[in-house]
């Protein structure tokens, strides 16, 4: 049950001495022997050279549809939504609601909209005409019938509700999308319902764009991937990896282990960034704080950090020494780490005011692995402080030996230990080098 097409055509109605046009959004579905699920819009003259007045809709979906919107705006939030599900004896019902949020939009009885003859359920195709007298306005003032308007629309499907219920409880839609129409063109008759007469669909399209459909099933499983992926990469790979330089530090640790392991982690973070791109343009919000936040941390580890750590390594094959190349890895390294981390945070709050039924367990857990993680991360580098210390101070403080030998000379072996190199060593280089 997959809307498989989003076609916008224009449907010229025949009557006698009258005729009027509507823009037509359908989209077809393979389950079904019956019509397709369509949303019409029809805007009169008077209204279209006025700026006010009615508009006419008509909304109609096949069997299978539980309940299915029309919308003003590009989101549910922007304007007056028409919602329509089955009602008693073959009856629909029409719920004009407002959203503020990403909720339940809630029944807004300040919406003069109502259902007109034709409308009903027959051969179980669901059919709506609507007259609307105070939608020609959206939420933020702007024009409804201009050049350019924007829809959303969005179904579900299920068994008929049944219920003649205005404020009827409603789940998440299954599938939704937008549209752009210039309902200024081809106005409409000034003829009340002009959908309760037959239509025929002419060859002309009509003016439209941005169509977009979106699977809210695999929008879902696109969210949880993108929030393993990130979450991986930024709070246990980044991390741990960058300790292993502590825990197991070799002249070989960087070349054949962290570097490869890091990789790994970016290109790890580098998908669960391209799934996240997918989630916000289905969104519409490709420009949000918590996309912008992901470009600069995804950024800076894909790009900067790699380039940095190449320039030290080459650096230190030929000096054997640091350089600020390496100090400037490190650090941004920690600080890309910790912005990533922050931002998934930031990416919970904004996928529960997004969907409302994620479970509240979700952040929670990621917390609690986060402040692990945080735990661990500073534990071991205060440990390999100390032991670092603790070495340093053996080597400075002199042992006095019995037989009075001279003191032990301290050399640095591979893994950058000080180790003692016996006094037999000292005396016979000593010796060697007053030989002739």
């Amino acid at each position: 049950m997959k809307p498989s097409s989003f076609l916008i055509t224009v449907a010229s109605t025949l009557g006698l001495a009258r005729s009027c046009s509507s823009s037509v959004i359908s989209h077809s579905q393979r389950s079904y022997d019956y019509e397709d699920v369509s949303y019409s819009i029809d805007v009169p003259q008077n209204t279209s050279s006025t700026g006010s007045g009615p508009i006419y809709l008509q909304l109609r979906a096949p069997p299978g549809v539980k309940w299915f919107a029309l919308g003003q705006g590009s989101q549910m939030t922007d304007g007056n939504l028409f919602i329509i599900y089955s009602a008693p004896d073959n009856n629909v019902t029409l719920s004009p609601r407002r959203a503020t949020g990403h909720i339940q939009p809630q029944y807004d009885p300040s919406i003069q909209a109502y259902l007109e003859e034709g409308s009903g359920i027959h051969d179980g195709i669901m059919t709506a005409n609507i007259r609307c007298d105070n939608c020609t306005t959206l939420a933020d003032g702007k024009s409804a019938v201009q050049k350019s308007t924007s829809w959303s629309w969005a179904l579900t499907y299920g068994p008929p509700l049944l219920s003649s219920n205005v404020s009827e409880t409603l789940y998440q839609h299954d599938w939704h999308g937008s549209f752009t129409l210039d309902l200024t063109k081809n106005a409409g008759s000034n003829f009340s319902n002009p959908y309760y007469v037959p239509l025929r669909v002419s060859s002309h399209l009509s003016p439209y764009s941005n169509p977009q459909q979106v699977s809210d099933t695999l929008l879902h499983k696109k969210r949880i991937a993108h929030g393993v992926m990130t979450s991986v990469a930024f709070v246990l790979l980044f991390p741990n990896f960058a300790l292993l330089l502590y825990i197991v530090p070799s002249r070989r640790t960087v070349a054949w282990i962290h570097a490869p392991l890091q990789a790994f982690a970016v290109l790890l973070a580098l998908a669960g960034f391209g799934v996240g791109v997918s989630v916000s343009k289905d969104l519409q919000e490709l420009g949000g704080y918590h996309p912008v936040i992901g470009y600069v941390a995804v950024g800076g580890v894909v790009i900067i950090q790699p380039i940095l750590g190449i320039m030290q390594h080459l650096h230190f094959r030929k000096t054997g020494t640091s350089s600020l190349y390496g100090v400037s890895h490190r650090y941004l390294g920690r600080f890309l780490a910790a912005l990533g981390i922050i931002n998934g945070g930031i990416g919970f709050h904004y996928a529960t005011t997004k969907n409302p039924d994620i479970p509240p367990a979700s952040p929670i857990a990621y917390g609690i692995i986060c402040g692990a993680m945080f735990i661990i991360y500073v534990g071991v580098i205060a440990w390999r402080r100390r032991k670092n210390n603790r070495q340093a101070a053996s080597i400075a403080t002199p042992k006095i030996v019995e037989n009075k030998q001279p003191l032990a000379r301290m050399d640095n072996c591979s893994d950058s230990t000080l180790v003692p190199v016996p006094s037999d060593a000292v005396n016979a280089s000593r010796r060697k080098s007053w030989e002739p």
